[in-house]
């Protein structure tokens, strides 16, 4: 991947030409995000921790809530124009974590929570449930990076209407090997946890296998995240000019093809 150029990333530059993901857009994002991660925080060990069985729930109140003052203090600094128009790519990166601590972390402990909240979730039973969650998300997470490494070395991100076409080819078939591992692993995790855990209502599955997904998802879009990193740190064209502008791809293989 590290000999491919800069034509082979092309199509991951659209969230940053549409402006979605402009460092001005990014910094408005980090300091509104402030206040979730927090409200997040309350929520997890004020109601969903209250009464759960789930084990070291005093540790990980701790652990969350220094990793919290820690997404948020650098929320703030990201926000910084004088900031971040020197750390373009660092920003972009903060971005990642936030969104994974935001859409994996916290859905992820939230779930596992309330699940040991109803009468019967034994510790042993919680403890084996996030231990299948877990080796579930990782296995999501190689099966999507392998996947995004194929599509890349067949050229499905390059940039053109007949590319764009053969790229939307290459990701429906691609996604099927990723919904196989996806939807029977998380089959397999519902079914394991409603033979052993009674739940009291249909409010509490839902909130529990609903952010269980929301974490899936997060993770599934995590190695593209890490491409346009990746792109971020190697490539001038995914970068923005002091103006606030997207450099443009077109002159700077110009320029480079001209030297």
């Amino acid at each position: 991947m590290t000999k491919l150029p800069v034509e082979y990333y092309a199509v991951l530059r659209k969230p940053l030409e549409s402006g979605r993901q402009s460092p001005k857009k990014l910094a408005e994002a980090f300091l509104l995000s402030v206040p979730i991660v927090w409200l997040l925080y309350l929520v997890t060990f004020s109601v969903a921790a209250d009464s759960t069985n789930y084990p070291n729930v005093e540790k990980i109140r701790t652990t969350q809530f220094i990793m919290t003052v820690v997404v948020s203090i650098l929320g703030i600094i990201f926000s910084f124009p004088s900031i971040y128009r020197k750390t373009g790519w660092l920003q972009y990166a903060y971005s990642v974590l936030l969104a994974q601590f935001t859409f994996t972390v916290y859905p992820f402990i939230s779930a596992f929570f309330i699940m040991g909240q109803q009468e019967n979730a034994s510790r042993e039973i919680l403890i084996k449930l996030t231990y299948y969650a877990i080796i579930l998300g990782i296995l999501v997470l190689l099966v999507t990076s392998i996947r995004f490494s194929i599509l890349l070395r067949k050229g499905a991100y390059k940039k053109g209407s007949s590319r764009d076409e053969t790229r939307s080819k290459f990701e429906n078939k691609s996604y099927i090997p990723i919904a196989i591992v996806a939807s029977t692993g998380f089959v397999l995790i519902m079914q394991y946890a409603i033979r052993k855990i009674q739940f009291v209502s249909l409010e509490d599955a839902i909130l529990t296998y609903l952010p269980l997904l929301i974490c899936y998802v997060s993770v599934f879009v995590l190695p593209e995240q890490i491409v346009i990193t990746y792109c971020k740190i190697r490539f001038k064209a995914f970068n923005y000019n002091s103006r606030g502008y997207l450099h443009d791809i077109e002159k700077i293989e110009l320029k480079r093809k001209n030297v």
